[in-house]
């Protein structure tokens, strides 16, 4: 196996049912142009960069609440009887092979054990798309990140008492979610495609009082990439 293969962890032909779906949906992704959204192409899906000035972004997020719709993401969903998605798992992360209620990321890519049958992936579509085949879109990805993005979680009725790499599913904008803690002040919250946009909403009012703003990948990755890489 080349390089280029080992980067993401290894998902391809789970013998398994597997759902997949991209994660923004086309009209979320109009709301993101007219809110000021530079859009960029990755990997064929328009993906805001940001909304007018990285380094603000990021300032947003170390001292108050940013929040980003990721369209560079993908997702899947995989089913499976546990002996046999367990070795599909370590297969592909070896060690790394989250327990019940935990995930684990390999290479920016995360795979959420949210039952002994079932986990979901989440990652770049480079790493994940493709794997099960055309499907209609079905989920959105959010991430929230800084110091306050625990009070809007709490202020929209989700429970974020979360240690690091946890994951809880619930309920939010009508639709099933799944939250997961990457990190001491970031959150990734996934729910279905066609509530996203209610979602959204919901969680930009909550967030207005207490300083959210939107923000855009470049802003998410230079965080990631700053020696506080651990708190976001």
């Amino acid at each position: 196996m080349g390089r280029r293969e080992r980067a993401h962890p290894r998902v391809a032909s789970p013998p398994m049912a597997v759902t997949h779906g991209q994660l923004a949906s086309p009209a979320l992704v109009d709301h993101l142009r007219k809110a000021g959204g530079v859009m960029v192409m990755r990997d064929g899906h328009a993906v805001a960069a940001h909304f007018g000035s990285t380094a603000t972004e990021v300032a947003v997020c170390v001292k108050r609440v940013g929040l980003a719709v990721r369209s560079d993401l993908a997702v899947l969903d995989v089913t499976g009887a546990e002996p046999r998605l367990a070795s599909f798992l370590a297969d592909g992360l070896g060690q790394a092979v989250p327990s019940q209620g935990r995930a684990r990321r390999i290479a920016g890519t995360w795979c959420c054990r949210v039952a002994s049958d079932r986990v979901v992936v989440v990652g770049p579509w480079s790493a994940i798309a493709g794997v099960a085949g055309d499907h209609p879109d079905s989920k959105t990805v959010l991430t929230l990140a800084g110091p306050r993005v625990g009070q809007v979680l709490a202020d929209v009725g989700l429970q974020n008492d979360l240690d690091v790499e946890g994951i809880r599913e619930g309920w939010f904008a009508e639709s099933p979610t799944l939250l997961l803690r990457e990190s001491a002040h970031r959150y990734l919250l996934v729910v279905d495609a066609e509530q996203a946009g209610e979602a959204w909403r919901e969680v930009l009012d909550a967030g207005r009082s207490l300083g959210l703003s939107m923000v855009g990948t470049e802003a998410l990755e230079r965080l990631a990439a700053a020696p506080a890489a651990g708190i976001f």
